[in-house]
C-alpha cells in the first residue's frame, strides 16, 4: 500500500467514524422541534418527500446591537449571522452527511467534492425554518436572550439523498 492510499484510507475511516450516528436524524430541543439531516418539507418534516436537508447553525448578535442594548437589533443580527454561517457551509455538510459511508461510494472525499461542486448553486435557495435564542435574558433589555441564537436552515434538493448519491456516483464514473 502506497503513501497516498494509506492517507485516503485513514481519511475515509476518520470521516466514517465522525459520521457515526448520522442519517435522517430529527432532534428534539428545549423550545420545540429542530431538525438536522434529510427530512420532509418544512410544514411537515416527518412526512415526505424527504427532499429537504436541514442543519442547525448558531449566530451572535452584532457588537453594534449589543452596545446599543437593542433587543430587536440583537434578534435581527443574530439571525443574520446564523444565515451567513449556513450559506458557506450547508452544501459541504450535506455532502458529508450524504456521501460518507454510503454503499457504492469508493472514495468519500472525492465524491464529497463532486457533490459540493454539483449542488453549490442550491445555496441560493436556502431558507430558515426556525430560530431560538440561546442567551440568558437581561431583565433590563427586552429580547436580550438573542445575544446568541440557533437557527435551522434548509435547502431543497429534488430527489433528496438518493438523487445526490446518484449524481455523485455518475460523476465519479466519468
Amino acid at each position: 500500500m502506497n503513501y497516498k492510499t494509506s492517507i485516503l484510507l485513514v481519511l475515509a475511516l476518520v470521516l466514517g467514524f465522525a459520521n457515526c450516528g448520522g442519517g435522517n436524524k430529527v432532534y428534539e430541543l428545549d423550545k420545540g422541534r429542530m431538525f438536522e439531516g434529510w427530512a420532509g418539507p418544512p410544514e411537515d418534516p416527518t412526512g415526505g418527500p424527504k427532499e429537504f436537508f436541514y442543519m442547525k447553525y448558531t449566530g451572535r448578535a452584532s457588537e453594534k446591537a449589543l452596545s446599543k442594548k437593542s433587543g430587536a437589533m440583537m434578534e435581527t443580527t443574530c439571525r443574520d449571522a446564523a444565515e451567513l454561517n449556513a450559506k458557506g457551509d450547508i452544501i459541504q455538510k450535506l455532502a458529508h452527511e450524504t456521501v460518507t459511508g454510503a454503499s457504492g461510494v469508493s472514495d468519500g472525499e472525492s465524491t464529497g467534492k463532486v457533490v459540493v461542486r454539483e449542488f453549490a448553486a442550491q445555496t441560493s435557495g436556502m431558507n430558515t425554518m426556525q430560530c431560538e435564542p440561546l442567551s440568558k435574558p437581561d431583565p433590563n433589555i427586552a429580547n436580550s436572550e438573542w445575544k446568541e441564537c440557533r437557527c435551522v436552515m434548509y435547502v431543497r434538493i429534488e430527489g433528496g439523498r438518493d438523487a445526490v448519491l446518484a449524481k455523485a456516483k455518475a460523476k465519479m464514473a466519468e
